[in-house]
């Protein structure tokens, strides 16, 4: 085997506890950290839907004092009638879920690791050694031009091409900063087990709130890639309500309805014939409605996404300041303010540039408040959309 070797050092030891399930066997490792790019908190909601619905038992928990930055993910204080009653602390760990057919399951979970990114990749590949594990996957949701009223498309980028499904070609390479799953399947890969990241393309207006579909569309990927029964039905009845509140809103706007109707129309021209796409477009956007027929593969979510930074640039001096801007939209839904950006595109992609950045570096409030609807676990007001990695896959 070429490449890096994993081989835990002694002092790695001293960097988790074993729980009571830590000599478990398992021939499928599934990953999601928070902190990085999750569009909609698709891989986090389908996460924390896993150990909501499932039975789990503590395989693992790693040390935060030396995986995490306390400044990046605080604890979280509850104080009532001005007493501090409750501090939760973040942390990672492996649990080992069962489906509902038995099947045991490990579980890596927790906000992404700030440092040893090393040797937490020893320790996991241990772990995942021990336990026989064939194969790893993990989750992500991706902002992309799909509309909310078709099916979620779900892609698969692999450490192994035979592990790829029949999906459209990437026509060049695509080089991004790596998130901390990536980096460790990319380990796991190097000791010979493979994974594969399961890419949910999540509508980008939906990208900033909670979006049940997507996780939904992970989980039954992941049930079919795997052969496994995993849990849908809160995840698709979350997604039901949402369609409904949607709805409801584009309806009373008619501008609205256009834009939705011309992502509509380009999802439904997409040919699976044509295989393959360009990158040299970074940085530049086409019109809705007069968007060329093109393949929706995972390159084609990320230029995109890519394409949508590009046109979030600092307020210019002649424009109002951010703090007047904040006032107005303070009052307004944030569903039918993104809907609304949706119709400005459309109309006049150069207005984009005089706007707020739409993925700020503080964006996790809005979408955990949205999670917290459809699960009971797994919540962090602390989370951070880190605008920077453009490609957290």
């Amino acid at each position: 085997m070429k490449g890096h070797v994993n081989v835990m050092k002694p002092n790695d030891a001293l960097l988790f506890e074993r729980g009571p399930a830590s000599e478990t066997h398992s021939r499928i490792l599934v990953m999601h950290f928070y902190g990085s790019m999750d569009a909609g908190g698709a891989g986090r909601m389908a996460v924390a839907e896993m150990l909501r619905a499932l039975p789990n038992e503590r395989v693992a928990t790693f040390d935060s004092d030396q995986f995490l930055d306390y400044r990046s993910h605080r604890p979280i204080m509850t104080v009532r009638d001005w007493v501090s009653e409750e501090m939760v602390t973040h942390e990672i760990a492996i649990d080992r879920v069962r489906d509902d057919l038995g099947n045991p399951i490990l579980l890596l979970h927790g906000p992404e690791p700030d440092a040893k990114w090393e040797a937490f990749a020893r320790i996991v590949a241990d772990f995942v050694k021990e336990a026989g594990v064939e194969i790893s996957v993990s989750f992500h949701g991706i902002p992309s031009s799909v509309p909310h009223t078709r099916a979620t498309p779900v892609h698969v980028q692999s450490t192994d091409a035979s592990l790829i499904p029949p999906q459209p070609k990437m026509a060049g390479a695509l080089q991004f900063p790596a998130p901390a799953s990536s980096f460790v399947q990319r380990r796991l890969a190097e000791r010979g087990v493979n994974g594969i990241a399961l890419l949910a393309a999540v509508p980008f207006y939906m990208a900033e709130s909670g979006y049940p579909a997507g996780s939904s569309a992970l989980l039954s990927s992941l049930s079919d890639f795997a052969d496994l029964s995993l849990p849908v039905g809160n995840l698709e009845l979350g997604a039901a309500q949402d369609q409904g509140t949607i709805e409801q809103l584009i309806e009373a706007n008619p501008e609205i309805m256009a834009t939705i109707t011309s992502l509509e129309e380009h999802y439904d021209a997409w040919s699976p014939g044509e295989s393959s796409f360009s990158l040299n477009s970074f940085g530049t956007q086409t019109p809705l409605g007069h968007t060329p027929q093109q393949d929706k593969d995972i390159g084609d979510v990320i230029e995109r996404y890519l394409a949508n930074l590009s046109q979030s640039e600092t307020v210019s001096d002649d424009q109002p300041s951010a703090d007047d801007q904040s006032v107005e939209m303070v009052e307004e839904d944030p569903l039918t303010a993104a809907l609304k950006r949706v119709h400005l595109r459309a109309t006049d992609p150069e207005a984009v540039r005089a706007m707020t950045p739409r993925h700020r570096a503080d964006s996790g409030d809005d979408a955990s408040l949205h999670v917290e609807e459809h699960t009971t676990d797994e919540t962090d007001p602390n989370e951070e959309a880190d605008s920077g990695e453009t490609g957290a896959i």
